[in-house]
């Protein structure tokens, strides 16, 4: 092949890209790192009892383990991708070759060595070329490798929504920092750490807990949002028909995307599809307060959440049915040929006879090995289902919720168990603090104790009664008339407590049983393999969001 000149100089603009990425990546993992860090600080006495630490001390390793492994899937298929690409495009100029290409007017001065590793080369490939985006678009060119990619863009859908719903209800800092990890990482790696987040946070923290810790944003930058912006009140949530346009965005750029690939458009298509599932997260903090509504109960807004994750269920399924469909036909030769197949030794005659002899499921399946890519979305798509259906087995999911926020609803009657109910008549905004406050000691394995009443009380209250002396009489100096009674102190009234710390409770999880919901976990993995990924996330996010 002759060799291809350098015909662009190098662009500042492309490394910096490439370095804000690195950048970014570090920088929202600390952020995370400090959400979970005030999330483990935050948490109060009642969370301290032993089966809540021994919960703890079984989940958080579990779920730090698995992603840490995710990170470590993603950083070696990531490098292993960038030397392919590298390799690749120095193939394509020649640079094995004693000729140069480098214009006399390039911004870096050629090197006097022939090392392929210069990092002139290096500068010049970064120019040419989008690693990030290549990658993605070597997924998206092919219907096979497709399958894989579009089901961690599905669960992506899911995962912003539980992020907005989970995220603001317990008030957790920077949610948005782990939506951005699962474009710049992988889905496995920001899934994981959020289950750890909501691990630790129980219960919603408050304004002052939420901003314990390490400061990640300046707090002068805080003071302007929140004027620009201010915050929403108690319990408002968006309405569903502005949810229902988002989703409508993100299945329009996800169903243009694989249309794209191989087009100079690939890249904007891209853009837009990550950049619209932050928009559950950002509507919600600039929409204006009459776009939502402020309900009376928190769980009012249960039917809403169902709905939205029935629809991205039903999307995601029928997405992948698409996907199956398309992978499954397509058997025309060199299917699985790339731009970077120069350099695979097995793509040729091993490769054919293993094309002739497999099944149409067995070569969907196998595309994950057709370059690093894709393997790195392949074992992505692997943890994702694996930690979704231990995060349903772990928390006792009920099987009921997770069907009723699926598209296998349709056809199966199932009442959501809220508090409150739909109701004609008039509702009260909230229960009676005695009603809340005998469900949630019911609920919690922690009894309020009444203090004592102290001796000195008892001492007067003997010393102020009075009785009938021996010979009938009246005790001398007492009037007659009904006694005083005698005003109860602080220290001897029971304890009632506040409207907050009841909301606080209502809206802590109930802690799940000792023993593991298996039957939860093998339903959640059951959907993943028939209806894809996206469905088995709506399902089982749809129902952690209404088992409070």
């Amino acid at each position: 092949m002759a060799p291809v000149p350098f015909q662009h100089p190098v662009s500042i603009i492309s490394l910096a890209i490439v370095g804000g990425r690195l950048i970014s990546i570090v920088y929202l993992t600390y952020a995370v790192a400090v959400s979970l860090y005030t999330s483990y600080k935050s948490l109060g006495p009642a969370q301290d009892t032993r089966s809540r630490l021994s919960q703890r001390k079984r989940l958080v390793p579990t779920f730090l383990g698995l992603a840490l492994i995710a990170l470590f899937l993603a950083a070696q298929t990531s490098l292993q991708s960038a030397i392919v690409s590298y390799r690749t495009w120095a193939y394509e100029h020649g640079l094995d070759q004693p000729e140069r290409f480098i214009p006399d007017d390039t911004l870096f001065p050629e090197s006097k060595d022939s090392n392929i590793l210069d990092p002139v080369y290096i500068a010049h490939w970064l120019s040419d070329t989008s690693p990030y985006f290549d990658n993605l678009e070597i997924v998206a060119e092919k219907a096979r490798r497709f399958w894989w990619g579009q089901q961690i863009d599905l669960a992506t859908i899911a995962f912003s929504f539980l992020l907005s719903v989970e995220g603001r209800r317990r008030n957790i800092p920077l949610t948005a920092a782990f939506l951005a990890l699962a474009h710049l990482v992988n889905l496995s790696f920001a899934q994981n750490l959020f289950f750890l987040a909501l691990v630790l946070t129980p219960a919603p923290l408050s304004q002052e807990k939420a901003r314990f810790g390490p400061s990640v944003l300046p707090s002068r930058l805080v003071q302007v949002l929140n004027k620009i912006i201010p915050p929403k009140p108690k319990n408002w949530h968006l309405n569903p028909v502005a949810l229902g346009f988002v989703l409508a965005l993100n299945y329009a750029s996800f169903f243009l995307l694989p249309l794209a690939a191989e087009t100079p458009s690939f890249v904007n298509v891209a853009f837009l599809t990550r950049a619209s599932t932050f928009l559950p997260l950002i509507l919600p903090e600039i929409a204006p307060t009459n776009w939502g509504t402020v309900h009376s109960h928190p769980h009012d807004a249960y039917r809403p959440f169902t709905t939205i994750y029935r629809i991205v269920s039903f999307a995601s399924f029928v997405y992948h049915s698409k996907a199956t469909i398309a992978g499954i036909m397509a058997n025309f030769p060199n299917s699985h040929h790339h731009r970077h197949s120069v350099f695979f030794t097995w793509d040729t005659e091993e490769r054919t006879k293993w094309e002739r002899s497999s099944t149409a499921i067995s070569k969907v399946l196998g595309s994950m090995y057709d370059h690093p890519a894709v393997m790195g979305v392949g074992w992505d798509v692997l943890i994702c289902s694996f930690s979704l259906g231990l995060w349903a087995a772990v928390r006792a999911t009920n099987t009921r919720h997770i069907i009723y926020s699926t598209y296998l609803n349709y056809g199966f009657r199932h009442k959501l168990e809220c508090p409150v109910e739909d109701n004609k008549g008039p509702s009260t905004p909230v229960k009676s603090e005695a009603e809340y406050f005998e469900d949630i000691a019911s609920e919690h394995s922690m009894t309020l104790r009444h203090p004592r009443r102290s001796a000195k009380s008892r001492v007067g209250s003997a010393a102020s009664s009075s009785a009938p002396s021996e010979e009938g009489g009246r005790t001398p100096g007492k009037k007659r008339g009904r006694p005083k009674k005698a005003k109860q102190s602080e220290e001897d009234r029971p304890y009632e407590p506040a409207p907050s710390e009841i909301r606080e409770l209502v809206e802590g999880d109930i802690l799940p049983a000792d023993e593991s919901d298996w039957e939860a976990a093998a339903l959640a993995w059951g959907i993943a393999a028939f209806s894809g990924l996206g469905s088995a996330t709506a399902g089982v996010f749809g129902a952690e969001c209404v088992s409070r």
